[in-house]
């Protein structure tokens, strides 16, 4: 194992379980919040970062950011069901729980490119729909507006 934090988390409260991404080690870990024990460990990702658990579908979505996609995981099996394409450096996400949507930021510094893409992922259908580009190479964080439609970058 390297040394290394976790990156994001995400819960599913009415199955007692968070989910860690372990990013160093190409790894989620999931806890039991009950019994604060480690139950599961989701393997042979590159860099996973943020996440989104959908327990209306049983499925987990993680941002593997080294593979440039979105991993979709049944969180029954933990088996790996789905694959959605992202561009270089996928990492960060906001999600919008009213449209089932995911904002995922990608490009930029890291890609070598002088601009970001936020890409709109249906986790519904599990495909991704439009990409936007951003004229920025550093986008780091969105937030959503619940006011609006619209999102915010940071």
């Amino acid at each position: 194992m390297k040394e290394g934090d976790f990156d994001h988390f995400t819960i599913d409260l009415e199955g007692h379980r968070l989910f860690l991404t372990a990013e160093a080690n190409g790894l989620v870990e999931l806890f039991d919040t009950k019994t604060n024990h480690l139950v599961h460990t989701i393997r042979r990702l590159k860099a996973p970062h943020s996440m989104v658990y959908r327990g209306d579908l049983k499925r987990l979505f993680v941002v593997d950011g080294d593979a440039s996609e979105i991993k979709v995981y049944d969180t029954t099996t933990y088996a790996l069901v789905g694959h959605i394409a992202l561009y270089i450096d996928a990492d960060s996400q906001a999600y919008d729980p009213e449209t089932k949507l995911m904002y995922v930021v990608s490009g930029g510094r890291e890609a070598h490119t002088a601009y970001s893409y936020v890409s709109i992922v249906s986790t519904t259908q599990s495909k991704k729909i439009p990409d936007m580009k951003i004229d920025t190479n550093w986008l780091q964080a969105l937030a959503l507006d619940g006011a609006t439609p619209r999102w915010l970058g940071a």
